[in-house]
């Protein structure tokens, strides 16, 4: 099969896919549905669970709704990698510092409110706005959380605020529930405030949410993002391309979609690759996907080595069978089982992992880890 992509112009447009970071214009690519309804529940005042399989664009779309705000004031705050109420309130106060770019006016409410913790204000060398910094660690936590969130209130008191909390299931690590309840208590009463918690440990965030037993039980409506939809796909690309000058066919776009099963990151970063071939042929595509493997075979190695023998099992299970009839004495034999049990404990850590999901079947998210277990 041969698919041509002719260059016809060539306005030496700037490669427009963006296989990493958060992606912005005009790499992002439709979540017209999500925007319009994240945005309905923002302008409400509502909290939103908002989580996906690592890469689907969670962040990415975060951006997007919040740069569209017309009356509300978006704050993001990254919690990715934190592992301490220190860390929470170091970040919760860096992101809260866009609120106000005045340096004056930012100095006077934080001194007017902050008194548990020392803290500095300094520009930022990149963007010129000020920055919140603790200058130590906070003494009593309690209390140093409740005046950060004070600050907030403050700002809350001349304007709507959507504070997206981004990786929010890492505050489970802090200190177990008594943390979880704190910060619950002072959160809830903020009803100006709409609040994202988001994250892609799926199982994680459920349990902290559905479970009765755990503070933020049903604090938030549940907005699991799914891939985008195939179809949503050709227009843009094909968009991109004219911009350029330049056609590319439906059956490319179609086929690199459907090898990536519509997977986001995998999609922008296919084309990325692409984007400067003349001619764009299955021949190509075949060995764009080949580099693009094995530029991650050290990540896919690492994911593997860290599992125990059962979870490789389970997973080299899933890869071969496409998660269907897993539980049949020839494939329990075959990959090494003794027992269903042993497979189920497996399966359910490999869940918890966020490598393997379940619907009616079992399922890999990654497509390309999928394919590289296959062949290895």
């Amino acid at each position: 099969m041969h698919v041509k992509n002719v260059q016809q112009k060539g306005t030496n447009m700037k490669n427009p896919f963006q296989p990493t970071g958060i992606v912005k214009d005009p790499a992002f690519c439709n979540r017209e549905k999500e925007q319009r309804e994240l945005n309905k529940y923002i302008e409400n005042s509502q909290n939103v669970l908002l989580y996906s399989h690592r890469r689907y664009g969670k962040t990415s779309l975060i951006f997007k709704v919040f740069s569209g705000l017309k009356k509300v004031s978006g704050v993001y705050i990254d919690l990715f990698g934190t592992t301490t109420i220190d860390d929470f309130i170091k970040n919760f106060l860096k992101g809260i510092s866009a609120l106000e770019t005045r340096v004056n006016r930012l100095n006077r409410i934080v001194r007017e409110t902050l008194s548990s913790i020392g803290v500095n204000i300094t520009l930022d060398s990149l963007t010129g706005s000020p920055v919140i910094t603790p200058v130590a660690r906070a003494g009593e936590k309690g209390r140093a959380l409740e005046e950060v969130f004070a600050v907030l209130k403050k700002f809350s008191q001349q304007r709507k605020i959507a504070v997206a909390f981004d990786e929010f299931q890492e505050i489970s690590g802090y200190g177990g529930n008594p943390f979880e309840k704190r910060l619950r208590s002072i959160i809830q009463p903020l009803s100006d405030v709409s609040f994202v918690f988001a994250g892609s440990q799926r199982h994680m965030l459920i349990q902290m949410f559905r479970d009765s037993n755990r503070a933020f039980y049903k604090m938030a409506q549940s907005y699991p993002l799914k891939r985008i939809e195939p179809n949503a796909y050709v227009p843009w690309i094909k968009g991109l391309y004219a911009q350029d000058g330049r056609s590319i066919a439906s059956s490319a776009i179609g086929d690199v979609v459907g090898r990536c099963e519509n997977h986001p990151a995998y999609v922008q970063e296919f084309f990325f690759w692409l984007w400067d071939e003349q001619k764009v042929t299955k021949e190509v595509i075949d060995g764009v996907e080949r580099r693009i493997i094995e530029r991650q075979i050290a990540e896919f190695s690492a994911e593997w080595e860290a599992l125990t023998i059962n979870q490789r099992r389970a997973l080299k299970l899933v890869a071969s069978s496409g998660g269907r009839n897993l539980f049949t004495a020839d494939k329990l034999s075959m990959h090494g089982f003794r027992t269903a049990s042993q497979l189920t404990t497996a399966l359910q850590r490999l869940v918890n992992k966020g490598l393997v999901g379940k619907n009616e079947e079992y399922e890999i998210h990654d497509p390309l880890f999928r394919k590289w277990l296959q062949g290895a």
